[in-house]
């Protein structure tokens, strides 16, 4: 069968080799590899490089996730306060990522605004750019210099060297000796049964919790099968990468929708604002009507993305019992 059947993805050259490789030893490369993609973009992410920020948080969700996902050939007690000491590397990204995101929506919520003729004026559309983005660019700045402070602590270098100690030396459970594509194989279908459950459980008219879940399982089936699809580690194919397509897909119209709802939220607490101080507060309420609708055409193509994933989790699944 060929690697786009799913059988292991092997090439014969160098790392990229998988077939007869042990579970073990197939999870820590993929490990590597992200953990040197995080190395790779602290620096520019600490001097406030154009999307370096971005890319950080992005590789520290991979790590989580794919600690989550194949954790069971690693020690539970390790895997556990590893994933807890990067998730508060999360939350640190995360406030100024937020305030990141943020100032682009308001970008371009502006630019749309503008070419709508929702401004009176230029100077009212000056006055906006400078609540929505001037001052939350003051806020961001602020917010990422506390970052950086932070990377200079005990704790946060100690951080880095407890994944650096883990990945050198893995604390590998029974499980880490298994075949390589039979185990993983196995936690991955783990994983796609419990993002599909959530798609397939979601509500007609769903909380923002039942959302949140949604794409937290999605963005965690995504990053899971990226880790064993893609170099140095292709371990399967076609399938597995329709997994990771499929959580994508969710992970990115649910975060659309999300960073319009936050947008809305905060136009509407500036327009609070505004009108307390005595100025003018309907073109952010006009703004904020705007981003509600935008954030509802984002909700409307979950139930496509849903489907696709429920049905590439089954096809997965499928395959797996063959």
């Amino acid at each position: 069968m060929a690697p786009g059947d799913d059988e292991p993805a092997a090439d014969g050259d160098g790392a990229g080799a998988a077939a007869d490789a042990e579970a073990g030893t197939i999870v820590i490369a993929a490990l590597v590899v992200v953990r040197d993609r995080f190395r790779e973009f602290l620096p520019a992410a600490l001097a406030d490089e154009p999307d370096a920020l971005h890319q950080l948080r992005t590789n520290v969700r991979r790590l989580r996730s794919v600690l989550a996902a194949y954790g069971p050939v690693l020690d539970e007690a390790v895997v556990t306060g590893l994933r807890r000491r990067l998730r508060e590397l999360g939350h640190e990204l995360g406030t100024v990522r937020d305030l990141e995101v943020r100032v682009q929506v308001a970008d371009a919520a502006i630019a749309e605004a503008e070419e709508a003729g929702r401004f009176a004026s230029e100077a009212e559309r000056d006055r906006i750019r400078g609540i929505l983005v001037d001052d939350e660019q003051v806020a961001h700045d602020r917010a990422h210099a506390r970052f950086v402070e932070r990377q200079e602590l005990p704790r946060a270098v100690e951080r880095l060297e407890e994944l650096d100690r883990v990945l050198a030396e893995p604390p590998f459970t029974g499980r880490a000796a298994d075949d390589a594509a039979i185990e993983l194989g196995k936690l991955l279908d783990r994983e796609a049964k419990r993002a599909a459950r959530r798609a397939r459980r979601l509500p007609g008219e769903p909380s923002l919790d039942d959302l949140h879940e949604l794409r937290k399982a999605s963005r965690r089936l995504r990053y899971a099968a990226e880790a064993v699809t893609e170099p140095p580690v292709e371990l399967f194919g076609e399938r597995a990468a329709a997994l990771a397509d499929a959580g994508d897909d969710i992970h990115d119209v649910l975060g659309d929708h999300r960073d319009e709802l936050l947008f809305a939220e905060h136009l509407r607490r500036a327009a609070a604002h505004a009108a307390h101080a005595g100025d003018p507060a309907e073109v952010l309420h006009r703004l904020a009507d705007d981003a509600d609708a935008r954030a509802a055409g984002h909700l409307a193509k979950l139930s496509d993305a849903a489907d696709e994933l429920t049905k590439a989790a089954a096809a997965w699944h499928a395959h797996r019992r063959h």
